[in-house]
């Protein structure tokens, strides 16, 4: 692929980061977030960018072990579950002082990364279900759903020979059905959960606007599926995951990412660019 072809693309990219940016303060000040929220927005954006920049450099050096990289998302998830912050009975977020992170935005674009590259080890795809499974104890039934698509794409995309992936691609898809029948009992936030419909409310142009660029996210990802093929399973992989995280918000009660107000999602898109950006993950060896 052509150098300028890379150019544009993060060109893109970056505009379309500056114009969530821009319309996601606006919008969730029209929605009636308190002023230390939008600090918070725009400092969480500095941070994405940042470590974009730094994972992109530093995965290039890496040499992963696939499985043990999805097993450390999978105990991140376990550590949410067992002394996570508790809301409704939902254990979803870890603190950091006044800052809550979900977590599954946190791990869930590396353990995508690692699943798309991770078939021929017969580890990986076992520790997928068992994230979907764990996703389904967390009460969060967006983050089930785009981890049940990203693992179906990855499947089609790299096509296991082995009935085992395809197995655990069923299981996470019956778990993320089991999610979403599962009530939420989570009010909604108005900058966070309700930010299209009150943001359109108080001004239908900033609301149709942070629509339209909430549902641009996957793009970046699908224009390095199309123009990079080696790289063609980690990003349509990260590109479902987001796709997922946008139908929560759009079907269900959960964050609109990275336009709602929230640091996780901000710093998971951030993470998600980095990793696809970067040079591919070293896929180690499969088990014997």
């Amino acid at each position: 692929m052509k150098a300028s072809s890379v150019l544009v693309i993060r060109l893109l990219t970056a505009g379309l980061a500056a114009a969530c940016l821009a319309v996601s303060l606006a919008a969730i000040s029209a929605a009636g977030a308190p002023r230390n929220a939008l600090i918070v927005q725009a400092l969480a954006a500095v941070l994405a960018l940042g470590l974009a920049l730094l994972l992109g450099r530093f995965w290039r050096r890496a040499r992963w072990r696939l499985w043990v990289l999805m097993a450390a998302c999978g105990l991140a998830l376990v550590l949410t579950l067992m002394n996570g912050v508790s809301l409704e009975g939902a254990r979803r977020w870890v603190a950091l002082g006044p800052i809550q992170l979900h977590t599954a935005f946190m791990v869930l674009p590396f353990a995508a990364c690692a699943l798309a590259k991770g078939f021929g080890d017969r580890r990986v795809a076992p520790i997928a279900a068992l994230l979907a499974f764990l996703l389904l104890y967390q009460q969060d039934a967006a983050s089930s759903l785009a981890w049940a698509l990203a693992l179906a794409v990855a499947a089609l995309v790299e096509r296991p020979r082995q009935a085992i992936p395809w197995a655990c691609v069923a299981i996470a898809g019956l778990l993320a059905y089991g999610a979403w029948v599962e009530p939420d009992t989570l009010p909604a936030v108005p900058y966070v959960e309700g930010l299209l419909d009150h943001t359109f409310a108080a001004n239908p142009v900033l609301g149709v606007l942070a629509g339209i660029l909430m549902i641009s996210l996957p793009a970046p990802f699908l224009l390095v599926a199309r123009t990079q093929p080696e790289r063609r399973a980690e990003a349509l992989a990260l590109a479902a995951l987001w796709v997922g995280w946008i139908a929560g918000n759009l079907f269900g009660n959960y964050p609109a990412p990275v336009l709602g107000y929230g640091a996780a999602p901000i710093l998971a898109w951030g993470l998600s660019l980095g990793l696809v950006f970067g040079d591919p993950v070293n896929q180690d060896p499969p088990a014997p």
